[in-house]
């Protein structure tokens, strides 16, 4: 009975590193693949962090409010969240880092109809090449 049990859990890890995950549920340390679009994210390819992979989840900083702040300010407190956090999750300034970062954010039909405030900050490999491993604490 032993050997069926761990057969099983073997099984649901190998199909959970390939799986999606819902753009709203995406926790800091997922590792994913892009996504088919980046217009507007439902879900991404998760990966396992020590495969290679395109992005990784540093942050996730929620915005306060209740109407639509516009495009630009959403964009605005993205950028600056995303820029604070980036040094305390890999280890280095941005700008003197080899990383780059970016962000899922809200659109105005998710913030009315979901009540979507979260912005998640990703990073990336500057060249876009694939990463391997976690890029938290990597001070490059």
């Amino acid at each position: 009975m032993r050997k069926i049990i761990i057969a099983i859990v073997a099984l649901t890890v190998l199909l959970g590193a390939c799986s999606d995950k819902s753009a709203f549920d995406l926790e800091v340390g997922d590792c994913f693949d892009d996504p088919s679009s980046f217009e507007e994210v439902e879900s991404v390819p998760i990966k396992e962090c020590a495969d290679p992979h395109d992005n990784e989840v540093y942050a996730n900083s929620t915005m306060s409010g209740t109407s639509w702040p516009g495009v630009a300010a959403v964009e605005e407190f993205a950028d600056e969240a995303c820029y604070t956090e980036f040094e305390r999750y890999v280890g280095i300034a941005y700008e003197d880092s080899l990383l780059e970062f970016g962000w899922l954010v809200p659109t105005e039909a998710s913030w009315a109809e979901v009540d979507d405030r979260t912005v998640t900050c990703i990073v990336y490999n500057l060249d876009l090449s694939k990463m391997t491993g976690s890029m938290q604490g990597v001070a490059f």
